[in-house]
């Protein structure tokens, strides 16, 4: 059993022209995927998604096709720029730019490095003195890429990002929010941390929010960094400076970032500038296989780390694993806070986003047994717990470490993590040399993908051997092999994937019988012997990713 990548949310910032979604083009000698992505208005993490077939984003070659994304319609000022001239440029109405972009205090007055919404279309004005109409969110924020909140009234931005606050952020969040504090959000879409050779890449969100002494809404819009740049990496191609503690025993020191969390910054100074320094209760997350990314699920909890929240350069986020913003929006960020002293942030994945629960249609009334409801609720963890004679916290802990917060995609298919050693042993290696991205005879996690790519590689899988290719795979909340499927209660893995797919209700049924047909497994979960339940749950190597570690942490989460 193992947990499941976080798929990489996309950035869709752009700056400059705009591309068409159907347009590609040719490299021409001298071109880098960084000049690329500027002259054509995108994000370079944009570009690598459109263009998976590139596995070195500093090795592109003269005469290759690159496929342009959609970019987000947005602009670069430049100097000499007015907001008529853009309008007239980029063929949109003048007033619905400069209701694109509340954050302007002056239409007349912009600055060169400022980045402006640019309207999809001109929208039709409103008949005088009808309602602001309520922000779409279900529309409006989908999991992987940053809110779309252009043609919003600072009003209703408030309310989309609050709703995130409310769904993610602890109660001390929450009671500044209601006490009308200024509280930050800090959205974060993953990216590669050698992007711009190591430079970094301002290609997240942090927003300051409150309400007023009249009940108004406020939310702040900047333009920020969530994590390390390559040029710090111990060891990596960029390194300029290494900066990271070796936290897997491999001599080699691994980058950190903010683990998704509620965190407390105080005012300070830091590089000579106006910062908010961290408290002590910061949860990390380590690139311990170095790879540039944050995908191998090793987090770490000591309180320090010394993750502030400060001032990044124009082009360089400057970051060793701090939250950074560029030299202007670092001012407004302050601006925004006012006064206040102390603040806290909710740091959180794109890839969690979710749209606000007065947004979604009304659950249907849960039935008696809630076996194959597609949701747990709170009885089917109580059913659970009292079942294997734990409490709830224990279980919850394992299913926030398997498959944090849902044991399906967004797209409805059930998370899993395709194991290509595992294929190998069950198709007695024949397809190692013809298909090494599937079938290893040794485990090896740069093979893992994460989301909906392991579907792409299980199906691979499928057409070779559908049976092994079931078997190896790691199913749903709990991440039950599918090799497992005999203790998990079922005759043959074709019925225990069908249950997979069926909803989050089957698959914590599926985990209770496994457990129960482990009785020492059983004890070590009834015991909290995290490292003897990890064994025999996760496999002798569960040391290497720290399952005991993290489900002892989870369980006194949810245990208070």
């Amino acid at each position: 059993m193992s947990t499941t990548a976080i798929q990489a949310g996309s950035s869709t910032r752009g700056a400059g022209t705009l591309a068409s979604s159907s347009d590609s083009i040719t490299v021409r000698r001298g071109d880098t995927l960084s000049a690329i992505a500027e002259r054509h208005g995108v994000s370079l993490q944009a570009l690598l998604e459109a263009n998976p077939q590139i596995r070195n984003p500093d090795r592109i070659f003269v005469g290759d096709r690159i496929e342009l994304p959609a970019a987000e319609r947005s602009v670069t000022v430049q100097r000499g720029d007015t907001l008529a001239g853009i309008a007239a440029r980029f063929g949109v109405a003048l007033d619905a730019l400069i209701a694109a972009n509340p954050q302007l205090r002056d239409p007349d007055l912009i600055f060169p490095g400022e980045l402006l919404r640019l309207p999809s279309a001109a929208a039709p004005a409103a008949p005088a003195g009808a309602p602001a109409p309520r922000p779409d969110a279900a529309g409006r924020i989908a999991p992987g890429r940053l809110p779309d909140t252009a043609g919003l009234t600072e009003g209703q931005r408030f309310e989309l990002y609050a709703a995130q606050v409310q769904q993610h952020g602890d109660a001390a969040v929450q009671a500044d929010l209601a006490a009308g504090r200024r509280v930050i959000l800090a959205l974060r879409n993953d990216t590669d941390t050698r992007i711009n050779t190591g430079r970094g890449a301002y290609d997240d969100r942090m927003v300051v929010l409150w309400r007023d002494a009249s009940g108004q809404g406020h939310a702040v819009e900047l333009r920020a960094n969530t994590e390390p740049s390559g040029q710090y990496e111990p060891g990596g191609p960029y390194t300029r400076r290494a900066i990271g503690g070796d936290y897997n025993g491999d001599g080699r020191g691994d980058q950190g970032r903010l683990a998704d969390g509620t965190y407390a910054f105080t005012r300070g100074s830091f590089l000579g500038a106006r910062a908010l320094l961290a408290g002590n209760d910061q949860v990390t997350e380590r690139d311990t296989n170095h790879n540039g990314r944050f995908d191998d699920g090793v987090r770490t909890a000591r309180g320090s780390y010394g993750m502030h929240i400060h001032i990044g350069g124009q082009g360089n986020t400057g970051s060793a694993g701090c939250l950074t913003l560029p030299p202007a929006e670092h001012a407004r960020l302050f601006e925004a806070l006012g006064s206040q002293n102390t603040v806290r942030a909710v740091v959180l994945n794109t890839a969690r986003l979710e749209a606000p629960a007065a947004a979604a249609e009304p659950a249907p009334a849960p039935a008696a047994t809630t076996t194959g409801s597609r949701t747990l609720t709170e009885a089917d963890w109580q059913r659970a717990a009292q079942t294997l004679g734990v409490d709830v916290a224990t279980i919850k802990a394992v299913a926030e470490v398997e498959a944090s917060r849902s044991g399906f995609l967004a797209d409805g298919r059930p998370k899993i993590l395709f194991e290509a050693h595992q294929f190998s042993e069950r198709t007695g290696g024949r397809f190692d040399r013809s298909h090494p991205g599937i079938s290893s005879p040794r485990w090896n996690r740069d093979l893992y993908v994460g989301g909906a790519g392991e579907h792409t590689r299980l199906a691979e899988a499928l057409a070779l051997d559908p049976t092994a290719a079931l078997e190896s795979a790691s199913w749903g909340r709990f991440q039950i092999m599918g090799f497992n499927h005999e203790a998990a209660g079922f005759a043959n893995v074709e019925d225990f994937v069908a249950d997979m797919r069926q909803g989050e209700g089957r698959q914590l049924d599926a985990f209770v019988n496994f457990i129960r047909a482990d009785a020492t497994m059983h004890r070590a979960l009834q015991a909290h012997d995290w490292a003897g339940f990890a064994e025999r749950y996760n496999g002798e190597r569960y040391a290497e990713n720290q399952y005991d570690t993290r489900l002892a942490e989870a369980y006194r989460r949810h245990a208070h």
